[in-house]
């Protein structure tokens, strides 16, 4: 196994917020005091965080992990391709059909720059080398497959966060109980103690039940649904590199819609039937 200097670093940074959080929850420094409330406890915070992140940087590449703390950002998000979207896919293969009969060549090059840093870009470049159909599609469903796993590192990564969140709630509620224990004596400090520590905990569920593990289903589903819709784009270039017929390709593309996307003008299309 190769030495990761970007995981030493996340473990290093981690481990100095446990740290940090722990001799402030038993009050060696007070460098926290005064800065929180009654539902707000920094060391508390700094504990849970700081043990997520560890046990994450020592499991999975650091990549990894900062991409699954960036994809919290996705919170109120929701996946690029929906019913629109993929109504306007369908439109596009058919007038690039259209457009590459008249003129492949050039309509091929021009299609490849337009669509750079996508997946029609890629495909485009593949036709204008005249790969076959099956090549064309190993390619892109190897293309697909490779966006999709990378995408489904980042859900595990979530999803182990989630998991380790209320473990090291717990393991800084041990802390918060053992401080109050060890100051028995002064009878007033326990009900803030015991509140204090209870917080981790808290903190570890809410992270986990309510940002953690509903960030990881969102990214997954968003992924599934971008692999549907590149999957969607890949029948529709195949079909143009096999010179089907436009008739052909609205026919063959419209297995992939929802029953209600199969309309013309507002009726079905075998509605007349």
């Amino acid at each position: 196994m190769k030495f990761s200097f970007g995981s030493m670093i996340g473990t290093v940074i981690s481990l100095s917020l446990i740290i940090f959080g722990v001799i402030e929850t038993i009050k060696v420094t007070e460098f926290t005091k005064g800065l929180g409330n009654q539902f707000l406890n920094i060391p508390s915070l700094v504990i849970v965080i700081g043990g997520v992140l560890m046990a994450s940087y020592i499991t999975f590449q650091s990549r990894y992990v900062n991409k699954a703390l960036a994809g919290v950002r996705y919170f109120f998000s929701q996946a690029g391709a929906n019913k629109k979207s993929l109504q306007k896919d369908f439109e596009a293969i058919v007038e690039w059909n259209d457009i590459i009969r008249k003129d492949r060549v050039n309509a091929l090059d021009k299609l490849e720059e337009e669509r750079s840093g996508y997946l029609e870009g890629y495909l485009f470049s593949l036709l204008s080398t005249n790969y076959s159909s099956d090549d064309i599609r190993q390619f892109g469903t190897n293309h697909i497959q490779e966006a999709y796993f990378r995408q489904m590192v980042v859900v595990d990564v979530l999803r182990a966060m989630g998991g380790a969140a209320p473990a090291f709630g717990m393991f800084g509620t041990l802390f918060g109980l053992i401080d109050m224990l060890g100051n028995l004596d002064d009878p007033s400090s326990m009900g803030p103690g015991l509140a204090a520590a209870l917080m981790t905990t808290l903190y570890g569920i809410i992270l986990s039940r309510f940002i953690f593990y509903p960030v990881a289903e969102k990214i997954k589903n968003s992924a599934s649904i971008n692999r549907f819709r590149e999957t969607f784009m890949l029948e529709g270039i195949i079909l143009i590199n096999e010179k089907k017929t436009a008739f052909f390709i609205q026919d063959k593309l419209s297995t992939f819609l929802q029953r209600d996307f199969k309309k013309k003008d507002g009726k079905s299309k075998g509605k007349d039937d």
